[in-house]
């Protein structure tokens, strides 16, 4: 068959620019393919006009309508065009999904996001101050309200600040015990004999009633301070916990804030620790044992050591000291739990617990008798 042009539609190779739309609303085109020539009406090159071998003129128009009388399973399959969204799924498959889910979740998390928490300023801690501010002595235990707290206003500047406690206050703390029964049991127990000189027995006694008090860890405190070279064994003296009361040179007693006032007076009302010659009994203050002082906000421990050794210290016949030692600690005798400035040098000590302090040469330091003049207590602030 001579070469010549042939008519498919959406054939291969196709060229828009050698066919056209036909009336029909199809696209037809005109290329050189000899394969098609046994399926598709043949025209000549250049003579559209010329007649067919059937007799008929092979006008345009007319071939055109000729494809619909072709066989349709000889026809070449025709070209789909696909949407840009359905070639885009096709090509990216999954990916072509989570795109957009991705784009939605971003945006959200943009919308939604918060910036940074303002930063707040954090108290230091570690410092032990020698007059902290603090908040008001809670109530004991035993000791009922008598009110209902008001309600909290709604204003902050409203609300009334806290107040300063004064160096002899009581600190805010646990509940304690504020009357007992007034009578004492000894507490079991007893030690060796510790240091040498003048000998001293005691027991260990508690007031009935007394409650919230580990009394296990309360003996054994007293015992393992006495026996302390720092304390007053060795310095003269002997020193040995025995079972019996009537063994006992003086008696180491917990006692109950109220009886405490009853044995050791309140002409300054402030609760305070004694030793009552009377009983030779060794007061200690639960409300003290409980709390501590403001001096030792913070170190418990190391005041309830400081009333150990500066209770029974009056037990062994010793004054309430008034100025710092030479190395600037307070001496174990000073009225700490009034403060720690000397009421005859008006300096201020360091805190110190132990009469016989490592690196103190002149321990436990000079002692006299009290007077309104040398008491710590109006000096505090």
């Amino acid at each position: 068959m001579a070469d010549g042009w042939y008519l498919r539609e959406y054939g291969r190779h196709s060229d828009r620019d050698e066919g056209g739309a036909d009336g029909w609303g199809r696209t037809v085109t005109v290329v050189r393919d000899p394969q098609l020539a046994t399926r598709l009406p043949y025209v000549a090159e250049d003579d559209w006009d010329e007649r067919w071998d059937d007799g008929a003129y092979a006008d345009v128009t007319y071939v055109r309508g000729g494809f619909d009388r072709v066989n349709p399973h000889e026809l070449p399959p025709p070209v789909r065009f696909r949407s840009p969204v359905r070639e885009f799924v096709r090509k990216y498959g999954w990916r072509a999904y989570a795109l957009p889910v991705l784009v939605v979740l971003t945006v959200v998390a943009l919308a939604t996001a918060k910036g940074p928490e303002p930063r707040r300023a954090t108290a230091a801690t570690g410092a032990v101050p020698t007059r902290p501010t603090a908040a008001a002595p809670s109530t004991p235990a035993t000791t009922p309200s008598t009110s209902s707290a008001p309600a909290a206003s709604a204003s902050a500047s409203a609300q009334p600040s806290a107040p300063t406690l004064k160096s002899y206050d009581l600190p805010p703390g646990a509940p304690y015990t504020l009357q007992g029964k007034g009578t004492f049991r000894v507490l079991p127990g007893t030690t060796r004999a510790v240091g040498s000189g003048q000998r001293f027995t005691y027991d260990i006694e508690v007031e009935n009633g007394i409650t919230g008090v580990d009394l296990t860890a309360f003996a054994k405190l007293v015992d393992t301070t006495l026996d302390d070279k720092r304390s007053w064994s060795g310095h003269g003296v002997q020193l040995q916990r025995v079972a019996n009361a009537a063994d006992a040179t003086f008696h180491v007693s917990l006692t109950s804030a109220m009886t405490v006032r009853s044995l050791c007076g309140y002409d300054i009302a402030v609760e305070t620790s004694c030793y009552d010659p009377g009983q030779s009994r060794v007061v200690f203050n639960v409300a003290r044992w409980v709390r501590g002082a403001v001096a030792y906000q913070g170190h418990l421990d190391e005041y309830r050591v400081y009333m150990i050794n500066h209770e029974d210290g009056h037990a062994l016949g010793h004054d309430h000291a008034h100025s710092c030692l030479a190395n600037g600690m307070a001496p174990a005798m000073m009225q700490q739990t009034y403060g720690l400035i000397s009421a005859t040098t008006h300096r201020a000590c360091t805190l110190n617990v132990w009469p016989y302090p490592v690196g103190a040469t002149d321990a436990p330091g000079a002692e006299d008798t009290d007077t309104d003049a040398n008491n710590e207590y109006y000096l505090a602030g």
